[in-house]
């Protein structure tokens, strides 16, 4: 959509849909955070993928702003141009938790890794006590 004014439309200048200059910038903006938003996501899903949460919640807390701006902005937008931009942030919000799960999984992993690994040394320990105790007799 472009702005139109009264002088365009007098000379026969028109655009497929008229529309208000305020109204235009308040779209234009709206749209701009939105997009915006959608390229922290993006930052943040790096992050997530690099393992770097404490990043990757700064990017969320970004996000979380820009999407609560833009529906602010939001009331002269036309529906159907929301949706286009809303189901992008929808379909980042789906990879994100998708990376969030994958990094838990990962935790989890590496931390069952860890506890049989402890046990094993913890063991290995006792049984090395163990035969040195019989190897010096107390006397």
């Amino acid at each position: 959509m472009y702005p139109t004014t009264n002088a365009h439309q007098d000379k026969g200048l028109r655009c497929k849909q008229a529309v208000p200059m305020q109204d235009y910038f308040m779209e234009h903006a709206c749209i701009n955070l939105l997009e915006q938003a959608l390229r922290t996501g993006e930052q943040e899903l790096d992050a997530l993928k690099d393992g770097q949460v404490e990043q990757a919640s700064a990017w969320e807390e970004e996000r979380s702003r820009l999407t609560h701006k833009a529906i602010k902005l939001s009331n002269d937008v036309p529906l159907d141009v929301l949706l286009v931009e809303f189901h992008k942030l929808r379909d980042i919000q789906k990879r994100l938790i998708q990376a969030v799960n994958d990094l838990r999984r990962d935790w989890q992993q590496e931390f069952a890794r860890t506890r049989g690994e402890s046990r094993r040394l913890a063991g290995y320990k006792q049984a090395t006590a163990h035969a040195l105790s019989d190897q010096h007799p107390k006397q």
